[in-house]
């Protein structure tokens, strides 16, 4: 029953694209972008036959230090073109399938893109919502309704057997649609169901300038997704603040280049003034002086708040990731 499923799930995903796929029309510049991303050696060259069907391969070397290669297929489906984001560019949403061995690889996956163009057809962002992967968090179809894409997700039971008993699905299915808010991409989930969505500001950095600000949706759980990044001091500090009910922070720091990664308690000093969880920062600031800071362990902070440490080194150079959980 479960593989029924999924099979049944697949082709309907692959139907409707079908259909759709002959009323859009995808430009060149967009289809060389997507392929060149995605596609090892694409057969044809996107550059010079802009297909929507391609086989890749990557190269790779095996325990033995062989060379090997896997192979798969790329696939391109449009399904709209609109002005999502509101700056007088067609936009596009297409579903991009890739294919793999035994339907298992990592190659085996598939999405919707909403891809945003500039005035030179270029890809200056792209939004996506899983359909599927091997362990995806849910297996989800779509239907088209005039210029909306309808979604309809379930736990993949790979990665959730406990939501099926018998091949029946035992919790009911995740129905949204993505809308456009001031250019972002909002999912009617998060709006509707959500307590976090309600809070219309949810800055993450206090600085004047300097801060860009990029505004998503997570692409397993269609949750917001709010990116900041800027410049302190001698940090390129990356902040991301995403849940549904309750907030997860996370700041991510690495020194710019041709500087080292200061200790902790530096890092702390640079952050608090410039963020609004710095009370969050300052306990773990209190925390780290009294050296009972451990890196990778669950922290308790004050007012339902928990903290994590992470440091990791590679090539001679460190970064340092700090989460913050709201507790339930």
């Amino acid at each position: 029953m479960l593989r029924y499923y999924f099979m049944l799930s697949t082709l309907l995903i692959s139907t409707v694209s079908v259909v759709h796929a002959r009323e859009v029309v995808l430009p060149k510049p967009v289809i060389i972008a997507l392929i060149e991303e995605r596609c090892s050696s694409p057969d044809p060259n996107p550059r010079v036959s802009p297909v929507l069907e391609y086989d890749c391969s990557d190269k790779y070397e095996d325990g033995d230090e062989d060379e090997q290669s896997m192979d798969y297929s790329l696939r391109l489906v449009p399904l709209i073109a609109q002005d999502f984001d509101r700056n007088g560019i067609r936009d596009f949403a297409l579903v991009v399938e890739s294919s793999g061995p035994l339907g298992g690889s990592v190659t085996t996956n598939s999405g919707i893109h909403y891809v945003l163009l500039d005035k030179k057809q270029k890809i200056i962002k792209d939004h996506e919502v899983l359909l599927y992967a091997p362990f995806s968090e849910h297996i989800v179809e779509y239907s088209i309704v005039g210029q909306r894409i309808k979604y309809e997700a379930v736990p993949n039971y790979r990665s959730h057997p406990e939501a099926y008993k018998d091949g029946v699905l035992l919790v009911p299915a995740l129905k949204f649609e993505v809308n456009w808010i001031n250019g972002n991409p909002t999912s009617t989930y998060y709006r509707e169901n959500c307590r976090l969505a309600g809070i219309k500001d949810k800055p993450l950095l206090k600085l004047a300038r300097g801060v860009t600000r990029e505004t998503d949706i997570d692409m397993h759980d269609y949750t917001q997704v709010i990116t900041e990044k800027a410049q302190i001091r001698d940090l390129q500090v990356t902040a991301t603040l995403e849940g549904c009910d309750y907030s997860e922070v996370v700041f991510n720091i690495e020194p710019i280049s041709g500087q080292t990664l200061p200790v902790l308690t530096d890092v702390l000093q640079a952050l608090i003034p410039v963020t609004h969880h710095h009370k969050q920062l300052r306990d773990l600031l209190k925390l780290d002086q009294k050296s009972q800071i451990k890196f990778g362990e669950v922290l308790s902070l004050n007012n339902n708040w928990s903290g994590r440490i992470y440091i990791d080194r590679k090539n001679n150079s460190s970064r340092l990731r700090i989460n913050l959980s709201q507790i339930k």
